[in-house]
């Protein structure tokens, strides 16, 4: 199956909301973060791009990862040991269920993994994004959430 580039784009903004989230519990520097992440859809060809997050004191204090995504919610929280878990709905243009593993190895670096299955309209689709961020520098420039 082909997936269109519109549905690309909302499996993209789907890993964001894993991508950019802020920390949990004194896991994480503040500052600029960079992050990487590959996609892999229903057998298609992984496709990987690159994003930048500022992140605030405030966000590596909270103990929970907060969505960007308004019509995503996340469910069974647990964290613990450097690694955050979370099962997760979204509701809206994308409609689908998955689950989020975030595990900061040291305060400069993590990786994780949001598997998702959607449907965007009448196309349903299963997504794994596997992502890795690495902080740069205590200074974000001109790089907002």
């Amino acid at each position: 199956m082909r997936i269109s580039k519109r549905a690309l784009g909302g499996f993209a903004a789907l890993a964001l909301v894993a991508m950019t989230g802020s920390a949990f519990a004194d896991h994480g520097k503040a500052g600029l973060w960079k992050i990487t992440t590959t996609s892999q859809m229903d057998g298609q060809k992984a496709q990987s791009f690159s994003s930048e997050h500022c992140m605030t004191v405030a966000e590596t204090k909270n103990d929970t990862i907060a969505s960007q995504n308004a019509s995503c919610k996340m469910t069974n929280e647990k964290a613990g040991g450097g690694t955050f878990s979370a099962d997760m709905v979204c509701s809206g243009q994308v409609n689908g269920s998955g689950s989020l593993t975030v595990t900061y190895d040291s305060p400069t670096h993590y990786t994780g993994q949001l598997t998702m299955a959607s449907k965007t309209g009448s196309t349903a689709s299963h997504v794994t994004n596997r992502f890795e961020g690495k902080w740069a520098s205590a200074d974000c420039g001109k790089v907002t959430h």
